[in-house]
């Protein structure tokens, strides 16, 4: 039951994360633009609530309101009870029939989960809508779960902000050479440490690169860094998709042990042809940038590891780096370095463009870090010399 404690409380910590009305975020925009494609609906939000007002983060819609009165959402309803809110026919149910989102804009379906913070506070929802009825399987709510848990994740950083993340240091892969191509990166850890962890092999007519970001808290996630790193390195000689295929079992269990997941950009680079296979599990802060001047943000459709169905195969894509070409790939803490939103992927790209050299890049991106950033920040590049 949602009291007036429960209200005030509530609202209190909805202030204290500091996101309201703010820019729009790529960390939240990437959770609901891959609900919609899952689930094939039109439309997806985060919202939080107050004392009396609902706030959505992430419009769909460009100019639809970010906020109005608790009572005119469906969300109220999500937020008095633990599990999944589901109404396949808004028309047939009394609790939405004569709500604004189904008399003015004709939503037909909902299906929301609450959204909770440490001490077991609920603070809003993750919800699908759709303008037709539709069915919603035990699965599909359990997937809807898992996409709230990231959500809670995404949330909870900005609670943590304040805390040394203890952790190990990860593993920093030494440089390597291959003729006609520069590999590099950069990890710069919000305080002492980082949770990030990329790293490259390279055997053969093939280069393995890899980032990886741990969601999870203090050392856990470092051990599971560790552990996920140690585990592709040992199936290096697998195509991407196989390799992610043969260590998400196990990185599964450890991961819900630990109540945390990775997002995770896992390729595979033949050199000779500058063709690049991957799996890209719920990253998608990745830029294909051409010589020609225009570039390419490539976006995922699969979920992290820990939130990946299990049975579900990832989705292999694939990609030609051509002469002069440069692939950039960057954590979630590189979006600090801009506005928030996905166009600083893009920004960080010309970034790439106009250094004298990818070490100078690099050097500004360290610099930017350590004074914008509030989360760890990994940059990955890889250039193919121009003909």
């Amino acid at each position: 039951m949602d009291t007036d404690g429960s209200r005030s409380a509530r609202a209190a910590l909805v202030a204290a994360l500091d996101v309201v009305g703010l820019a729009p975020s790529e960390r939240f925009d990437r959770i609901v633009r891959i609900a919609r494609e899952v689930f094939d609906v039109p439309l997806s939000y985060i919202n939080l609530l107050d004392d009396t007002l609902l706030h959505t983060l992430t419009q769909n819609i460009a100019g639809e309101p970010t906020s109005g009165p608790v009572e005119w959402s469906f969300c109220q309803l999500t937020v008095q009870r633990p599990g999944p809110t589901v109404v396949r026919d808004t028309l047939d149910d009394p609790r939405t029939v004569h709500l604004p989102g189904v008399t003015s804009r004709g939503i037909r379906f909902y299906a929301g989960v609450p959204l909770t913070m440490p001490g077991e506070l609920t603070i809003g929802s993750l919800c699908l809508m759709d303008v037709r009825p539709r069915e919603f399987s035990p699965q599909d709510e359990a997937a809807l779960i898992d996409l709230g848990r990231w959500t809670e994740q995404a949330l909870a950083k900005g609670l943590q902000h304040d805390r040394l993340l203890e952790v190990v240091e990860a593993l920093t892969p030494p440089p390597v050479h291959v003729p006609g191509w520069t590999l590099t990166g950069l990890s710069v850890p919000y305080g002492d440490l980082s949770g990030d962890v990329h790293d490259w092999t390279v055997a053969d007519d093939a280069v393995t690169v890899t980032l990886a970001d741990i969601m999870g808290k203090e050392q856990p996630a470092a051990l599971l860094a560790a552990g996920l790193r140690a585990a592709l390195r040992q199936h290096e000689d697998l195509t991407p998709v196989a390799a992610v295929a043969a260590v998400a079992p196990r990185m599964t269990e450890d991961l819900g042990r630990a109540s945390a997941f990775a997002t995770l950009f896992h390729s595979r680079l033949t050199p000779s042809t500058g063709r690049l296979d991957f799996v890209d599990a719920g990253h998608g802060l990745v830029v294909h940038l051409h010589a020609d001047g225009t570039s390419e943000i490539r976006r995922s459709r699969d979920l992290p590891l820990g939130l990946h169905p299990q049975g579900v195969p990832f989705r292999p894509g694939s990609l030609v780096l051509e002469p002069g070409d440069a692939l950039l790939v960057a954590s979630d803490g590189a979006l600090d370095l801009g506005d928030g939103t996905i166009d600083t992927l893009t920004d960080i790209g010309r970034t790439l463009r106009r250094a004298p050299s990818t070490s100078a890049f690099l050097e500004t991106v360290r610099l930017r870090a350590a004074e914008h950033a509030e989360d760890d920040v990994t940059v990955l590049v890889l250039a193919r010399d121009a003909a």
